[in-house]
């Protein structure tokens, strides 16, 4: 009889979860904006993010950045620095003139939270954007360096390289571990200062 009601409760309170996990899937949303911009010392790219909710809860678990940049600049990162304390993005991947794509090399940044507290630094606030990191070329700005686009041809999962450079983030408070809540890009092209 005891072990009835045990089940009978341990059924109820997994329903529950299941319930809850549910609802909180059906209520998730793509979030958080791109750009890319340069700075007022006109050599150093920064990648800034916009949410257009708050997270509640607020943890940050992985995010990816995707740039692309003309294959004949031989672009190659320096200086990268994360803006938000504790969290630690790093150069990725890097695919030089995929046959989608000959013309363009694809630089991946991603980090990973849950390393400390760094999975609530980011602190997002419902539009307030903020720069979240920032790098150099080696041989200084160079024009036609954007974020990838959603519709761009390497951005596929059967790529030619078999990568994933799609842009992803994901926070638990806009859905489910498994989502991605990036939204898009925002903002102008970025022209370098002649």
């Amino acid at each position: 009889m005891k072990t009835n009601k045990s089940f009978s409760l341990l059924h109820a309170m997994l329903g529950a979860i299941a319930l809850t996990v549910a609802a909180s899937s059906a209520f998730a949303e793509a979030s958080l904006e791109y750009k890319l911009t340069l700075a007022e010392d006109g050599q150093t790219y920064q990648v800034w993010m916009k949410p257009s909710s708050t997270p509640k809860p607020d943890i940050s678990l992985t995010g990816q950045v995707t740039i692309k940049a003309p294959h004949a600049a031989g672009f190659k990162v320096t200086n990268l620095k994360s803006a938000i304390e504790g969290s630690n993005w790093v150069e990725a991947s890097r695919v030089d003139s995929p046959t989608e794509a000959t013309g363009s090399d694809y630089i991946s940044f991603s980090f990973v939270g849950l390393q400390g507290t760094s999975a609530r630094n980011y602190a997002w606030s419902k539009d307030r954007e903020q720069v979240v990191f920032s790098f150099e070329n080696e041989d200084g700005c160079i024009d036609d360096v954007s974020l990838m686009a959603d519709d761009d041809a390497f951005n596929v999962l059967s790529n030619s390289a078999n990568t994933n450079p799609g842009n992803q983030f994901t926070n638990l408070g806009w859905g489910a571990v498994s989502e991605n809540h990036y939204k898009g890009i925002y903002g102008d092209a970025i022209s370098c200062k002649k």
